[in-house]
């Protein structure tokens, strides 16, 4: 009788295959068809046969009948075979159309880490045929150039934000500060988002930012603050600074 259907295997690598195409649903809804209707034919076989067990007991006056019903009996199997060859042609069908799927995107993903690998290659071709052909120390000003080129676009970035933040007045306390960049040239975790965060600062977010910046941090919170803030622009001092704080500082 029927086998069970076959589950075609992907590679473990291999993403999973695509939605089935609309072919592909079409036929499986076939494949269902086929098996109600070979589910069906199994019943009607089965009462056969039990209906000529019990004609063959009437005797002779039925052997007629039961030469029919044996005829229909030969016409059942052969379509049952028909029907089976029919389901193996449908299985074949739906495994090449998972193998070409599966093939595509095998292609897809091999095409892919081919690229990645060229794209390693052609790095490490350059690095040695730089190592080959250009001195040490004309590699050492190269990259002393392009280190020099990025500190003076931080420098730029810098000045630019400095600029913005030289326009704020005692009340844009809430106003948005401009970012200036640590000494590494990136942002500072604790950079506050205007004057007013600033002044909500904890001694430990303080400290922490003065030394993002490179900045010495004193005993006066006022002066710690206030040095801050001519530091990314800021023209005045809205914390004053107390006689006694002064001579602790000096």
């Amino acid at each position: 009788m029927m086998s069970g259907q076959m589950t075609p295997r992907t590679s473990a690598s291999v993403p999973a295959a695509a939605v089935p195409t609309a072919d592909t649903a079409q036929i499986r809804e076939l494949l269902g068809m086929m098996k109600a209707t070979l589910g069906t034919l199994a019943g009607t076989f089965q009462t056969l046969n039990e209906q000529s067990s019990r004609v063959t007991t009437l005797g002779p006056t039925m052997q007629h009948a039961a030469t029919q019903i044996q005829g229909l009996r030969h016409q059942i199997r052969k379509q049952d075979r028909k029907q089976e060859v029919r389901m193996q042609e449908v299985r074949s069908l739906i495994q090449d159309q998972l193998k070409e799927q599966i093939a595509r995107d095998m292609q897809a993903y091999l095409d892919e880490k081919i690229k990645e690998e060229i794209a390693i290659q052609v790095q490490h071709q350059v690095e040695a045929q730089m190592k080959e052909h250009v001195p040490d120390s004309l590699q050492e000003q190269i990259v002393g150039s392009r280190n020099q080129i990025i500190e003076v676009r931080h420098a730029l970035m810098n000045s630019e934000a400095r600029r913005q933040n030289s326009n704020l007045r005692t009340d844009d306390l809430n106003d948005q500060l401009e970012i200036v960049l640590k000494p590494d040239g990136t942002r500072s975790d604790v950079y506050p988002a205007n004057l007013n965060a600033l002044f909500a600062y904890s001694p430990v977010l303080l400290r922490i930012l003065l030394r993002d910046h490179g900045l010495v941090e004193v005993q006066s919170r006022e002066k710690n603050l206030n040095k801050f803030m001519a530091h990314i622009g800021i023209t005045f001092q809205i914390v004053p600074v107390s006689a006694e704080d002064e001579q602790v500082s000096s």
